[in-house]
């Protein structure tokens, strides 16, 4: 089967990329001809990634303009025999639905609503698409739609616990041996900030008032350069100490850090601060818990099903006006209470953590799941007949 894979480009280090990097070479090795419309990650012209061809970004950054003319080109002036298969988030699409005409869609989509957001369900109603949820949360907020389910995965031989190596791992990262590490692993985009970072600060200030031994370490961009929160100013205005908080290299950062060096980042952690205020999935939440790591995150969208080892924050739910659905906004005080938590007993946690993970390891979810799924997406959509009523106002 030909597929057009729409996502970020597999060498990205979001965790778009992450995703395409593990599941398109699988793919390839079943025997499918794939190649990626990068809407994200490559500018002016082809490349060839380890024998996959990847199609530039066009100027809308999510194929709008492009996808169905890359198709086209991929099926050799045949768009209609090319299964277009998108990981992203569907409702930025609806600006070109009408340059999706005549194409085979699947959407690998997230919900990090509840409920899904009037401008998901448009799109899947008017693209006909098939849909692969990345939750079982998402599967049920998408059941209209009959949806196929994979959860997105990580390679658990490489996140992976390195009790041996923790305090050099500290030692790398400037962080004291005997401190209580808070980590968080996020990206600093747009506004309000999605993944919390004022709640976090303002909830490890407080702790730390108690606590002189806490360290909070943030894997991010701190200067919130694409829209986000300057993560240095909000430190300060929370009354973070600047001896109580890390980040990782900024130029490094930057360039990109390699997925092998992230378990060595988890490994210097005691618990992953998490409780975004919404996630279609959370892949740090399983890549910490791979690495042994137990989680704090919101009891909303993908997460609560996510925290297989650590412990949930309610919130009050926070309406989003660009998408007309829900976020959750924790409470600073329930993330205190659950760092006072993790004080006491992340030790305890750590083995359940890494068996949780196992579950979502890439070789088991590709066997398992998207084997399957591929025979399934092989056939065509079965649609039943018409009901009378139906023909009549037709």
């Amino acid at each position: 089967m030909r597929i057009l894979w729409s996502s970020n480009a597999p060498w990205t280090t979001s965790g778009y990329g992450n995703q395409t990097a593990m599941t398109v070479p699988r793919l390839k090795e079943l025997g499918h001809d794939v190649a990626v419309n990068c809407f994200f990650g490559l500018e002016g012209g082809m490349l060839d990634w380890n024998g996959i061809v990847c199609y530039p970004t066009d100027a809308t950054r999510f194929g709008n303009l492009m996808l169905g003319e890359y198709a086209e080109q991929h099926g050799e002036g045949n768009r209609s025999d090319v299964l277009v298969m998108t990981l992203m988030d569907v409702w930025v699409m609806n600006q070109g639905l009408g340059n999706m005409k005549g194409l085979k869609l699947a959407c690998w989509t997230p919900i990090d609503h509840d409920p899904a957001p009037p401008g998901v369900l448009h799109f899947l109603r008017e693209s006909q698409a098939r849909v692969i949820a990345m939750s079982r949360f998402g599967e049920k907020q998408l059941e209209e739609f009959n949806p196929l389910y994979v959860p997105h995965s990580v390679d658990t031989t490489v996140f992976r616990p390195l009790p041996e190596q923790k305090t050099a791992c500290r030692e790398g990262l400037n962080i004291p041996p005997d401190a209580f590490v808070v980590g968080m692993v996020a990206c600093n985009q747009g506004l309000p900030s999605r993944k919390s970072f004022p709640q976090v600060f303002q909830a490890f200030a407080e702790f730390h008032k108690t606590h002189s031994d806490a360290i909070l370490f943030v894997h991010s961009d701190v200067f919130g350069r694409n829209g986000g929160v300057n993560l240095v100013e909000l430190a300060h205005s929370c009354g973070i100490p600047t001896d109580a908080m890390r980040t990782s290299h900024q130029r490094a950062y930057h360039i990109g850090i390699p997925q092998d060096a992230l378990p060595y980042i988890y490994n210097a952690f005691d618990v992953l601060a998490m409780p975004s205020m919404g996630e279609g999935f959370g892949i740090p939440l399983i890549e910490a818990q791979a690495c042994g790591i137990p989680v704090i995150t919101t009891d909303w969208t993908a997460m609560t099903e996510l925290c297989g080892s650590g412990w949930l924050v309610d919130g009050d739910k926070f309406f989003d006006a660009l998408q007309t659905s829900w976020f959750k906004n924790p409470y600073v005080e329930g993330i205190v209470d659950a760092f006072q938590e993790a004080y006491n007993h992340s030790q305890d946690y750590r083995e359940d953590a890494r068996e949780f993970a196992l579950a979502y390891d890439t070789d088991v979810v590709f066997e398992s799941m998207w084997k399957p799924i591929m025979q399934e997406l092989e056939r065509p959509l079965e649609v039943g007949p018409l009901k009378k009523r139906e023909l009549v106002a037709a």
